[in-house]
């Protein structure tokens, strides 16, 4: 009985060259192409989120994290042909300075530093200032593989207010992924549609325009606990990223 692998293709090209940056283009067959920002001389911090594969090059390692959904950083050791790929999901990964290693990050993610995440428990946060609908908040969410903000304990939610209440960029509010499914008097996680909240830090008298104002904001002048508001004015917002 003959049997029929599937045949995979895989083209890497080294776009730019330098000593510490360079580029790698990583092409795969029913895969989106993605092309990665390469540091050398550091390597992932191993953890409960690493796979350790052999590789044998740093443009087959990127393809291996090219074909995982979850990684989008992986590191190669020109030395022992590891390919370690670390699938924490939101890309913001901690690193060590080591010799003849490299760290190879996708570039949609890169705009992102890993220093402006905020960690509270299995979450981290990305707080965007750029001023958008509520439902181009949720789809740029979702498009860096998170959810906007669903503040489910009071410890998140009181995690998240700390941090806005230490921010003066003179925005009214952030968009966060409450929604007003039914025009009634309670909204549920966008995610988690006809579920109550498990917590709620809501304003007295909030919801108040059941009609027309069902997607939820964090309000400075509620020193940031929750409200209603109309879903097409543009505010900054929060994308809420899941460690596991």
């Amino acid at each position: 009985m003959k049997m029929q692998g599937f045949l995979l293709s895989i083209s890497v090209i080294i776009l730019t060259t330098t000593l510490t940056y360079r580029t790698v283009h990583a092409e795969i067959i029913k895969k989106k192409a993605s092309t990665f920002t390469v540091r050398s001389g550091e390597t992932i911090t191993s953890s409960s989120y690493t796979t350790d594969v052999y590789s044998k090059s740093e443009s087959a390692c990127a393809a291996m994290c090219v074909l995982d959904d979850r990684c989008c950083v992986a590191s190669f050791s020109d030395k022992s042909s590891i390919c370690r790929l670390d699938r924490v999901d939101n890309c913001c990964v901690a690193t060590d300075n080591v010799t003849g290693w490299s760290v190879m990050t996708r570039n949609q993610y890169t705009s992102m530093p890993c220093t402006e995440y905020i960690h509270c428990g299995v979450s981290s946060y990305y707080i965007f200032e750029e001023l958008v609908q509520w439902e181009t908040a949720k789809e740029n969410c979702e498009s860096l593989s998170g959810k906007l903000a669903e503040l489910e304990t009071f410890a998140e939610n009181q995690f998240i207010k700390d941090e806005l209440m230490t921010r003066n960029t003179g925005v009214n509010g952030y968009w966060i992924g409450g929604y007003n499914f039914h025009n009634d008097n309670d909204m549920e996680w966008v995610s988690q549609p006809d579920q109550p909240m498990t917590f709620s830090d809501m304003r007295p008298g909030q919801p108040d325009y059941l009609m027309t104002e069902i997607c939820m904001v964090m309000w400075k002048d509620f020193a940031f606990q929750w409200g209603d508001y109309l879903c097409h004015i543009p505010l900054p917002y929060i994308c809420e990223f899941m460690h596991q």
